[in-house]
């Protein structure tokens, strides 16, 4: 049974100080109220990129081909390969986006586990669909491979246009939003900025060689990932 006339261990021995409110009160009212809510810059956010990342897709093929040299414009097969390949790194994009930017029932976003899997398993699992098994390319695409920088240079170049556009974008919008787990948070931030990057080159770009699809494809991936754990995690939280 509880003794009533004794003080719980638990309690505190006195109120808080007026001092305490007072340094809140001021802290809340220095906090300028958001202009939009959390959920609407997450709904824009995944509005938004999608077009921009075809918009410097389009770009990028114009400057460097002079025209929409896309993989499936530039004569390769269209094989159930590549479209297994395309639809399982759509799926990785799009899974990655959603754990990093979700909500969750709370509103504290998703778990630990998920954002742990998502920060650790994204970049190896794009290199595991992209440097497996090589896809077929056309002749005409593999007269053009010559050209190609064996470091990736280019599509390194394109991964990071799309890459920092959808982490600043994201960044955005899940600013001061994300009380608890900001560096995991950041982190899953950053791979789902990778894998954008990720499914731009793929599309944008016919190398079947490792060291450039190593380079110019896989690698942004992991440097956002990083970039994600270590550059924004201040910006998430509240």
């Amino acid at each position: 049974m509880m003794d009533h006339g004794m003080p719980s261990r638990f309690g505190s021995d006195g109120a808080p100080p007026e001092e305490l409110f007072q340094r809140i009160r001021r802290a809340v009212a220095a906090t300028p109220a958001a202009r939009t809510t959390t959920r609407l810059r997450i709904m824009m956010a995944t509005a938004v990129v999608p077009v921009l990342t075809a918009a410097i897709l389009l770009g990028a093929s114009h400057i460097v081909y002079h025209r929409p040299a896309l993989r499936i414009h530039d004569g390769t097969p269209v094989t159930v390969h590549l479209l297994v390949v395309l639809l399982l790194i759509v799926g990785l994009t799009l899974s990655a986006t959603l754990i990093a930017l979700g909500r969750g029932e709370r509103g504290l976003g998703a778990g630990v586990i998920a954002l742990s899997l998502v920060a650790g398993l994204v970049t190896p699992v794009y290199a595991v669909l992209t440097l497996a098994n090589p896809l077929e390319v056309s002749h005409a695409a593999a007269a053009s491979l010559a050209n190609l920088s064996p470091w990736g240079l280019r599509c390194l170049t394109v991964s990071a246009a799309v890459g920092l556009l959808v982490l600043f974008t994201f960044t955005a919008a899940l600013r001061r939003s994300a009380p608890v787990a900001s560096r995991l948070r950041g982190a899953a931030v950053g791979a789902a900025a990778g894998a954008w990057a990720g499914l731009s080159v793929f599309v944008f770009c016919p190398a079947i060689e490792v060291r450039h699809l190593l380079v110019g494809h896989v690698l942004p991936i992991a440097v956002f990932t990083l970039i994600g754990l270590v550059g924004i995690p201040r910006a998430l939280r509240p």
